[in-house]
Formats: structure tokens, sequence, C-alpha cells
């Protein structure tokens, strides 16, 4: 999969950690699944009827009021890809599964229930089905009904991604807020930086009266997010009850100046939404980038990079068809377009770090030393805590022969952060092209102390011995 690392070796290429097509396909594979409920905009509930019992509706033939012809084109597009994959793959449960997100997207959800049922017939040990109508249930606030789908979902895929914390948020819409706990404690375990399971748990435990307990979880939410008003208002409520009023105070300050940057924003994002063309395309592209994961994993590499272009010309924010064709490119020896991919990731998430290890890694590859020695620079400056970083940049700056003492200081930075054995050889290396040589001794000892069988250290540290 992308995102392992590449560095140079001593004779100038890179060593791309990328396995055959194959491997590539069971990478995008073990992803996860296909298929997930489409977000709702605030005037998607008007479904269409079916053209034909058990298929979805073809699209209209002109555009209702507020669409242009451009949105009836995506929204047919759409359908047709739809219609096309189960066509292809009749007794896929994937397939099926696309089917019921698009017809939730265009606010059909009775019909995309009816297709996620079918997707259980197909294959009863789908989770993220019962996860996608459990979810479908509480829109329409139907929360028992919900409960019941999670409960299901757990059962059978106790690890999915997301599915405990919505089922948190319904407990605690419900008054059960030490159920609440227990599932969102689930979701913690799966993904212990989850800001949305410390918010919840905050919240849950400070209506059980835990106050300690939610304090430390606003705390850690507000670590994980400073700018996200919900802990600062739980921990301005917490205050407050305890009458520690200038704390309180100090909270919902910060409180109010967070909450007005989130409704800018969230005015913003509904704008957006509103627009109708650019939701169709979201739509689109989220159904050609789970075509192109059935063609993989059909198999048909050809047809999926197809289905992940089209994704991504057709949304330039679609992170996950790009992750897909840098895989697919850099396993079929196409470095340059999994450059090209590569650095429109970094264009979309520039506080991604790996996004920029990676790009410059793809740009030792072709020989690119300049452009990849910006952007691991890049990477270490929005995470200096991160050794990947610096072992990339060590690396690139041994090979070019360029900046020995600074390569000197970063290797030494590495092994504060990562005290390996291969880091403390690199360090020795580092050492001795500085001139460094005790230093260079001290490094290659430590080396060999954490791995006394590596002969490559011990012929090092004899070549070494014989310079004093």
């Amino acid at each position: 999969m992308w995102g392992a690392h590449c560095a140079p070796n001593r004779q100038g290429l890179s060593v791309p950690a990328v396995a055959a097509l194959a491997a590539v396909v069971a990478g995008v594979l073990a992803a996860g699944p296909v298929w997930l409920r489409a977000a709702e905009p605030p005037d998607a509930r008007a479904a269409d009827p079916a053209a034909e019992p058990g298929l979805p509706p073809a699209g209209p033939e002109r555009a209702p009021g507020g669409q242009t012809p451009v949105d009836v084109a995506l929204k047919e597009e759409t359908f047709e890809v739809a219609r096309q994959l189960v066509k292809d793959f009749p007794n896929d449960a994937n397939a099926i599964g696309v089917m019921g997100t698009m017809c939730d997207g265009y606010g059909n959800t009775a019909e995309a229930v009816t297709w996620w049922q079918k997707c259980l017939e197909a294959d009863p040990t789908r989770a993220d089905a019962y996860h996608a109508m459990a979810t479908a249930a509480r829109r329409k606030g139907e929360y028992q009904r919900a409960v019941e789908l999670w409960r299901k979902a757990e059962a059978i895929g106790p690890n999915l991604p997301g599915m405990y914390r919505a089922y948190a948020e319904v407990l605690l819409e419900t008054g059960k807020p030490e159920e609440a706990v227990a599932a969102a404690e689930k979701e913690l375990a799966l993904n212990p930086d989850s800001l949305e399971a410390h918010v919840l748990l905050g919240k849950a435990c400070l209506g059980l009266k835990e106050s300690d307990k939610a304090a430390a979880h606003y705390e850690k939410a507000r670590r994980i997010k400073p700018d996200d008003s919900r802990s600062y208002y739980g921990l301005a409520t917490l205050y407050a009850r305890q009458g520690q009023t200038d704390k309180a105070r100090e909270y919902m300050e910060q409180f109010q100046k967070a909450r007005a940057e989130e409704e800018k924003a969230k005015r913003e994002a509904r704008d957006e939404a509103l627009d109708s063309r650019a939701w169709a395309a979201k739509i689109l592209s989220k159904v050609h980038t789970d075509a192109g994961r059935l063609y993989a994993a059909h198999r048909n590499p050809e047809k999926a990079e197809e289905h992940w272009r089209r994704a991504a010309a057709v949304d330039p924010g679609n992170r996950v068809c790009r992750h897909a064709l840098v895989d697919l490119y850099l396993g079929t020896g196409r470095d340059r377009q999994a450059l090209t991919f590569s650095e429109q990731l970094r264009l979309i998430d520039p506080k991604n770090v790996t996004y920029h290890l990676n790009t410059g890694a793809l740009l030792v590859q072709l020989q690119m030393y300049d452009a990849a020695e910006e952007a691991v620079r890049k990477g270490i400056e929005l995470a200096p805590n991160n050794p990947t970083g610096y072992l990339s940049l060590v690396r690139i700056l041994l090979f070019r022969q360029q900046r020995i003492p600074e390569a000197k200081t970063l290797a030494q930075r590495l092994v504060e952060l990562e005290p390996t054995a291969s880091n403390y050889a690199l360090l020795g290396e580092a050492c001795d092209r500085a001139g460094d040589l005790p230093g260079a001794l001290a490094a290659i000892e430590r080396a060999i102390a954490l791995e006394p069988g590596n002969q490559r250290f011990r012929a090092v540290y004899q070549r070494l011995q014989q310079k004093k």
C-alpha cells in the first residue's frame, strides 16, 4: 500500500515498499468496505419513483426546479454506473451495497434499505449494511430500531469503524448515559485519538456526575482539536457546576470564539451542500470510487483505473480515489503518474504529514532531489517529533553528499526520537562523513549492542577501527 517509505540506497536508486499488482489489489480490498452511506444534503429528501420494480430510478428526463442539465447528467451517470455494477457482479454484496448508498444519497431511503437488505441476503456478515440501515433509522427518529440494528452490526462486525460512535450518540439522545459510555469506550479502544469518542465520553460522564472523568475526556478532546467548541462548552459547564466561576467564564469565552468559527464554516458548507451540482458530483465521484474498488477486486485493473480517474476528475477533493491511483501506479511502475496524484493529495490536505513524506519518497524515486527535500522538510515542520521525516532527510543529504554537518545533527535527533539499531547505524555513517570518528564508533557500538547478530554493523565497526 502507498504510505510505505521510500529511501535512496547507495547506488542512487530508491526502494519503494510496494508489491506486485496482486498485492496492490489486496491492499485496496483491505482498506475496508467499498460503500458507506453518503452524507445527506439539506434538500435531498425528495425521492424519484422507481423506473421499474427492484431498480433505482434512471433520473428525470428534465431537471427539476433548481437543477441544471449538468446536474441531471451527473445523476444519470451515477445511476448508470451503479446499474452496470449490479449487472457485472449480480451476486457481489459490494455492488448491491453501492446501489443502497446511491439511492440514499439521492434521498430515496426506503429504496436504499431494500438494497441493503439484499446485500445482507448476498452476504449475511456485512456489518456495514446493518450500520447503514441503523443510521437511516436514526435520521427518521426511529431510535429503538437504530439501536437494534447497531446491536446486530456489533454482533457480526465488532471492529467496524465509526459504528460505536453513532451508537453512543443515540444512546445519549435517548437518556442512557451508562450504555453510551460503554459504546464510546469501545470506539476509543478502536481509535484512541477519536475526537468524537472523547467528546461523547465527556458529555456522558458529565451527565453521570463523574466530574474528573468528564474533565479528562474534554481535555483530551481539546488537545486533539483545539478549535472544537464542544470541549470548551463541556468544561465551562463542569466548572460552573463546581462553582469555579473564573474557570467557567474563561472556557465559555473560548467556546464562543470557537463556536463563531464553526458557524462560519457551517454556513460555507451549507452553501456548498445547497449547490446541487456540487452534491451530484460528490455522489458520482463516490460511486466511481467504489466501482474502481470492485473492478480491482475482480482483477480488472484497467477498468478500476478508468473509474478512479473519473472519480478524481469529478470531485477535486476525493482523497480515496487518489490513494487508490497512487497505489495502482506504484504497483505497476508508473511513478510519474503516481506523483501527479500524490501532489494532488498534498494540495487537498496540506497539513497531512504523511502526504508530504510520501511525495518526498516518490520524488526521490524519480531523482528529483531538490523537490524531495522540500517535501520532506515540510513534513518535519508539521510534525517535529515524527522520526520518519528525519530518517528521510538524513538519507537524502547523505546520498547527495550535501550539508553533512546538518545530516549529523538530524541523525542525532532521529535516535532521540527512535533509538533503533538501524538509526544508530545511520548516525554512525553521518558522523563518519562529518569526520567525527569517535562519534561514529560510539553510534555503531550502540547499534551492535541493540542487534548483536548483525554482521553488517560489525563490518562497519571493523572498518572504522582501522581508521584509528
